[in-house]
């Protein structure tokens, strides 16, 4: 079982943290390690402040009207990823992008058949309606 830091609270709990091997105290009440926590912590608020990572203003559009522009947009920033020209937050914010618009892209596909497939139905049985009657086998056959 690992040590547990031996500094007391100002409320008289000991501190839950694990102490550092061989020492009594965990890396954030050793005194010896002040220095190196406050650099990490002043490191820690620089990094947290840094600016969102956006492409270049001139970034010309991608075509995105089918699967396979989409498909060319997905090989063209994983190869710019790979090459460190793309910054990780947009590589994954476009990858969640082009999942949704390649499921909105299909979604419309199987309206279009849909809508094709009702104008056919009307075509041949005459109806004017909007609206089928959607019976299953057993009902039919009744």
């Amino acid at each position: 079982m690992t040590k547990k830091c031996e500094f007391k609270k100002k409320n008289g709990e000991r501190c839950g943290a694990d102490a550092q091997t061989g020492q009594g105290l965990c890396v954030f009440h050793d005194p010896d390690k002040a220095s190196e926590g406050s650099r990490a912590r002043r490191a820690g608020g620089l990094t947290r402040s840094r600016p969102a990572a956006v492409l270049p203003f001139d970034t010309p559009d991608h075509p995105l009207g089918d699967t396979n522009q989409v498909s060319a947009l997905l090989a063209d920033s994983i190869n710019r990823l790979r090459r460190g020209q793309l910054d990780p937050r947009v590589a994954n914010a476009m990858g969640y992008l082009a999942s949704v618009l390649l499921k909105a892209l299909e979604s419309g596909r199987i309206e279009d058949r849909l809508a094709h497939l009702e104008a056919v139905v009307r075509g041949k049985g005459g109806t004017d309606t909007d609206e089928f009657e959607f019976t299953s086998a057993k009902e039919s056959a009744q």
